[in-house]
């Protein structure tokens, strides 16, 4: 290959690289804009929202349906953390807390906790947090955890009045009122149950 022949293909050749990877980058913005739309859809599909808790800056934003969730107005709000974390349940907020540690010392691929938050009517709504870290700047220090809120008070309830029959039932020691086998039964319903309106969100921040 000659001089001239270099002078025409080097500078031919690095502008071909540099279209490649705006093409790379125009697919990956709109994969990632298809992702979002299937993620907006899930969530108006499904009793969840999601909220993004920006770390450097320690504020947290909640979409409409994670404010519906708990009964506020169906518009995003930003607030700070400190009052995110007042909007938790005090019995709940040590095993949140310690679960987001676990996850910023890389134990822990991602979030997954049961908690109670404080509603617009008053009442504590349980809800199952799921989230991970989606952010980091250049040192590698956490700038963005994106969580998914789900509405579980349904399945707590269920919970509770099993262990209710459950006590009942002990207590009683009547086999005429219901058998050892039918519990059997009540708590694979409810796995069941949880499992099938948990398994697409599980899968969501994975």
């Amino acid at each position: 290959m000659n001089k001239l022949q270099q002078k025409m293909i080097i500078p031919f050749a690095s502008r071909l690289n540099r279209l490649t990877k705006i093409f790379k980058l125009r697919n990956l913005e709109e994969e990632l804009e298809l992702a979002n739309s299937y993620l907006s859809i899930a969530l108006k599909s499904t009793e969840c929202g999601k909220w993004n808790w920006h770390m450097f800056s320690d504020e947290v934003d909640f979409s409409p349906n994670a404010q519906a969730i708990l009964g506020y107005e169906k518009k995003e709000i930003l607030l700070k953390y400190k009052l995110f974390l007042n909007m938790i349940h005090p019995e709940d907020k040590a095993s949140f807390l310690y679960e987001i540690e676990k996850h910023k010392s890389g134990v822990t691929d991602y979030v997954s906790v049961d908690i109670r938050m404080k509603s617009a009517y008053g009442y504590w709504n349980w809800i199952n947090m799921r989230g991970k870290i989606v952010e980091f700047d250049r040192n590698g220090l956490p700038l963005i955890f994106a969580g998914i809120n789900y509405d579980i008070n349904e399945q707590k309830q269920y919970d509770n009045d099993v262990a209710k029959l459950q006590k009942k039932v002990i207590k009683s020691g009547d086999k005429k009122y219901i058998k050892k086998e039918s519990i059997t039964h009540i708590n694979q319903d409810l796995d069941n149950y949880s499992k099938f309106r948990l398994n697409g969100l599980r899968n969501l921040l994975n």
